[in-house]
C-alpha cells in the first residue's frame, strides 16, 4: 500500500502524521465506521458525542485510534480479526466520521483533550478497564496522552508508526499541516505533554514502517526506539514491506502484535524477547 500523506505532502514530509484527506475542514458527511459485524447497528453516540463501535468478547478490552482527520472504519478489517479473540473497540474523534465537530468555543484538538474525551466514552459505554489501547500515526500520540493522563486505565499499549511530539519541532517534518476534524492542532500544548513520557512497565510494542530511506528514516527509527525505552517491558518491530498504514499492509503482523500485548497484560508476565517471537514469519524484523 502507498504512503497515505503522498497526495498531501512533498519532500521530506511525505510522511508519518495519518493523513486522513486534506488539511481542510472534514466533511462532516464522510463516512465512519461500519457496523457491529454482530449487530449491524449504526454505533452509538455516548455523551461526549463521539461514534463508538465495539465487537467481540474478552479482557481486556483492545481500543483502536486511527490517525490524523481519518474516521475509524480505516481499522474496519483489522477489528473483525481481532475480534475473534478480543472485545474491539474503535471510535470517531471530534469532527471526524459520524462525530460531531468541537464546538465554537471548545479549545483546539490536541492529544490530551482526545485521550480524555475517550476515557469518557468508553466509560459512558459501560466498557470496563484496563485497556490495551493501539494508536497509529497521529493517534499514536493520542495513546501515548492516554497512558500518561489515565495511567490506571492501560493494561498495554501498541504504537504502530507512531507520530511523535518531537516531529513539531523538526524542521524535516515542517510540511505537514496538523489539523483534525477542520481545526488546527494545538503543537505547543502536544510539546509539552508529550516530548518525554515514562509508562514504567505497561507492555509496550513500538511498529515502525520500513519505507522510509536515508536521513528521515535514520531520524524516524531514532523516535521509535526512543519510544520503545519509554516502557521497560517492550519491544520494537519493524514491519518489512509495509507502507505507514501498516494494518493495511499487514494485518496479520499488527494483529499479532496486538495478541502478545494482550496476553502479558493478562498473564501479568513480561513480553517474550522480540527475536523469541514469532513475528518473522511474519514480515516482522526485531529492533530492539
Amino acid at each position: 500500500m502507498g504512503h497515505p500523506l503522498a497526495a498531501c505532502l512533498t519532500g521530506l514530509a511525505l510522511v508519518l502524521a495519518g493523513c486522513g484527506g486534506s488539511a481542510a475542514p472534514s466533511d462532516p458527511n464522510s463516512p465512519a465506521a461500519s457496523a457491529s459485524p454482530t449487530g449491524g447497528a449504526t454505533p452509538s453516540v455516548a455523551a461526549e458525542g463521539l461514534a463508538m463501535d465495539c465487537r467481540g468478547e474478552g479482557r481486556p478490552v483492545v481500543v483502536l485510534e486511527a490517525g490524523l482527520d481519518t474516521d475509524s472504519s480505516t481499522f474496519d478489517s483489522l477489528a473483525d480479526r481481532l475480534a475473534r479473540r478480543h472485545r474491539v473497540c474503535t471510535y470517531d474523534r471530534a469532527g471526524i466520521g459520524q462525530s460531531p465537530p468541537l464546538a465554537a468555543g471548545d479549545p483546539d484538538p490536541w492529544p490530551g483533550a482526545a485521550a480524555d474525551a475517550l476515557a469518557a466514552t468508553l466509560a459512558d459505554h459501560g466498557e470496563q478497564a484496563p485497556y490495551v489501547v493501539l494508536g497509529w500515526s497521529y493517534g499514536g500520540l493520542v495513546t501515548q496522552a492516554f497512558a500518561t493522563r489515565h495511567p490506571d486505565l492501560v493494561a498495554g499499549v501498541v504504537l504502530e508508526d507512531s507520530s511523535v511530539a518531537q516531529q513539531f519541532v523538526d524542521r524535516s517534518w515542517s510540511g505537514i499541516a496538523w489539523w483534525e476534524g477542520g481545526r488546527p492542532v494545538d503543537k505547543q500544548r502536544t510539546i509539552r505533554a508529550l516530548r518525554e513520557i515514562d509508562l514504567g512497565d505497561v507492555p509496550l510494542a513500538v511498529l515502525s514502517s520500513d519505507e522510509l530511506t536515508g536521513h528521515v528514516r535514520r531520524l524516524w527509527y531514532g523516535y521509535h526506539d526512543r519510544l520503545a525505552r519509554a516502557s521497560t517491558d517492550a519491544v520494537h518491530v519493524e514491519a518489512l514491506g509495509s507502507g505507514h498504514a501498516i494494518h493495511a499492509d499487514d494485518e496479520r503482523l499488527v494483529a499479532a502484535v496486538v495478541d502478545d500485548v494482550a496476553r502479558g497484560a493478562t498473564q501479568g508476565t513480561p513480553l517474550a524477547p522480540c527475536r523469541s517471537a514469532r513475528y518473522a514469519a511474519l514480515r516482522g524484523r526485531c529492533l530492539g
